[in-house]
């Protein structure tokens, strides 16, 4: 009896793929980084304790200064409220009771900025040289060079030139925003004086450094 006519088709072995094993490292470079590896991790387990004391007073201090300024702005919005009602009152012509809200402020957030400025404007209604000296000694960039120039103001209304000169010998230009009104003032002082050739000095710097203001305008025709 013949065999039928077909092969016989055996399944193939599933061969699995062999496993890569890599090369050992050995090169200088990889020993040194394993060995840098080491002593980091050794350092680490070391001295844990003190990395995490310093940890902890990194995170304390940053804690305490984030609450500190925190702290600040929300003494700031609250003074800035007083003075703000202050101004609305100004402006209403009602001079008693905004000196009563800048004196409020005053007296619960000294240190604020808006309370230094409704100090300032609270010496200008009452004429009170003190405030300005008090806000001068401050040395605060927003009101302490104003309080100068209507320190400055009143000596020379009172008559009272050398004190006037002398605040004026203290400012200085890249200080003191106000520089150019204390040079006016030095030009009314000379006239005051009789010292023409001190008044045009005065002018020559004016018009030099602060030509397009209006206050050298207004000193040149002072002058004339």
């Amino acid at each position: 009896m013949k065999k039928p006519p077909y092969k016989v088709y055996r399944r193939k072995k599933e061969e699995k793929p062999p496993v890569h094993i890599p090369e050992k490292i050995d090169t200088p470079e990889a020993e040194q980084l394993v060995d840098d590896l080491y002593k980091i991790g050794n350092y680490l387990l070391t001295h844990w304790k003190k990395i995490v004391a310093v940890l902890g007073i990194i995170f304390i201090t940053g804690g305490s200064y984030l609450g500190y300024v925190w702290y600040q702005n929300s003494i700031e919005l609250k003074a800035s409220q007083i003075v703000d009602e202050g101004l609305f009152k100004l402006e209403e012509g009602k001079e008693k009771e905004a000196v009563k809200l800048f004196s409020e402020a005053e007296k619960n957030y000294p240190e604020a900025p808006s309370t230094l400025v409704g100090r300032f404007l609270k010496g200008k209604i009452e004429k009170e040289n003190s405030e300005f000296t008090s806000l001068i000694e401050k040395n605060r960039y927003l009101t302490s060079p104003p309080s100068k120039s209507s320190l400055i103001a009143s000596h020379i209304e009172n008559g009272k030139l050398v004190e006037a000169e002398n605040i004026i010998s203290r400012m200085k230009r890249d200080e003191d925003w106000t520089y150019p009104e204390a040079l006016y003032d030095g030009i009314i002082i000379a006239l005051k004086k009789g010292n023409r050739e001190k008044a045009m000095e005065l002018l020559e710097i004016l018009k030099g450094d602060y030509k397009n203001l209006p206050i050298t305008t207004l000193a040149e025709r002072l002058v004339e």
